[in-house]
């Protein structure tokens, strides 16, 4: 059995990057249960929100990557990986701005994709990339899916319904439901008129190729 010793790094846990298997995050700090929402309740009351960074672990070596440092006020969120780059969401409460920066962990190099005024969203609840393209969208549980960039729509969607990814003018959302027992299906919609093409009486998983395994 062999053991890796990751240096610089104490008390975190990897997690694995859906649609790879050669990246892994961890969010600093670790012991914070924060999410965008609660981190803008805290700055919304007029107090600081210490931060929250996210750092990268390559498999197998164990190589570390520190594509940010953590800010006062910033969240920095577990990226999604697509088409080899991997892709950062962060809020900069300070600045009241909305980010979106790609990674290239080959060459260690940003790419900054996206900076939107954080207006554009009543609020942080839900606020997730997607792929693919990549995505913003707000979920705020209100009957609706809010497509925020790369351009601005809105989807009338079911309330136990989210997002899983867009191909082409397909939109893929999952479905929970209890009939009685819990079940999960997949829903397509149109993405230009979100009218549902087909209902998958199945679960959908998206691999480190590339590929779609339909379970």
């Amino acid at each position: 059995m062999k053991f890796i010793n990751i240096k610089g790094l104490n008390d975190v846990y990897p997690e694995n990057i859906e649609g790879t298997n050669e990246w892994y995050y961890s969010k600093l700090p670790s012991y914070s249960t924060y999410d965008f929402y609660d981190a803008e309740r805290v700055v919304n009351c007029g107090k600081n929100f210490e931060g929250m960074n996210c750092i990268l672990i390559h498999y197998p070596d164990g190589e570390v990557h520190r594509p940010f440092e953590l800010k006062e006020n910033v969240y920095v969120d577990a990226p999604i990986y697509f088409n080899e780059l991997l892709y950062f969401l962060i809020v900069d409460f300070n600045n009241k701005r909305i980010q979106i920066v790609s990674y290239n962990a080959k060459n260690r190099l940003k790419s900054n994709l996206a900076d939107l005024p954080l207006s554009d969203v009543e609020n942080c609840y839900n606020l997730m990339l997607k792929p693919s393209p990549i995505t913003l969208i707000h979920e705020p549980n209100d009957g609706f899916l809010n497509i925020i960039w790369p351009e601005k729509k809105k989807i009338r969607i079911r309330a136990n319904e989210i997002m899983m990814f867009r191909d082409n003018d397909n939109l893929f959302c999952s479905e929970w439901y209890e009939n009685p027992e819990y079940h999960e299906r997949v829903i397509v919609r149109d993405w230009n008129t979100g009218d549902i093409k087909k209902i998958i009486e199945r679960q959908m998983n998206r691999m480190p190729n590339g590929d779609i395994w339909i379970t």
